[in-house]
């Protein structure tokens, strides 16, 4: 006598799962490669990761105990051939930190925070006493002379850039 086997409900369902598995792993791997790294620097476009410029001449202004808010300065050389517009500045040091801008109209100098700071594609951005600099507000601690604060910068496509900067003497 021959018995003749019928396939149950869950033999077609593994079948379909296993299918549809297959089409997807094919499709993984018959994917183009998109990583950067394989492409002419002078093309890649970073969505994230290291904000495109280098840091030279960075300090924190050092001020007497009871002041609770200080400047940032430096310079910012573009590594990028399109501008970078910085849109944060934060530090373990402070409650908050601000963009400012210092501008003269009319005889009068006068700062005030702004929501971005461009740095031009190749060029320099420099951050002063008399022009567009930082500012740490809300300081946990005094800062003495010596020490080394951390200030991270954040451009519109979430990249960053952490300065180590020195605290130093006016």
């Amino acid at each position: 006598m021959t018995s003749t086997r019928r396939a149950g409900p869950a033999r077609p369902l593994l079948i379909a799962a296993l299918l549809i598995l297959a089409a997807a792993l094919s499709a993984a791997l018959l994917r183009p490669r998109t990583d950067t790294a394989t492409q002419n620097p002078a093309q890649a476009t970073p969505v994230s990761g290291t904000l495109p410029a280098t840091v030279t001449d960075a300090r924190v202004v050092a001020v007497p105990p009871g002041i609770r808010e200080t400047s940032v300065f430096a310079t910012l050389r573009s590594t990028w051939d399109a501008e970078v517009r910085i849109t944060g500045v934060s530090s373990p040091a402070a409650g908050h930190a601000m963009l400012m801008v210092t501008r003269t109209q009319d005889n009068m100098t006068g700062m005030s925070m702004t929501d971005t700071l461009t740095l031009p594609a190749g060029g320099t951005l420099t951050l002063s006493d008399t022009g567009d600099h930082l500012m740490l507000m809300d300081l946990k601690e005094p800062l003495q002379p010596g020490q080394t604060i951390p200030v991270t910068l954040t451009d519109d496509e979430g990249r960053t850039l952490t300065i180590q900067a020195p605290v130093v003497k006016p």
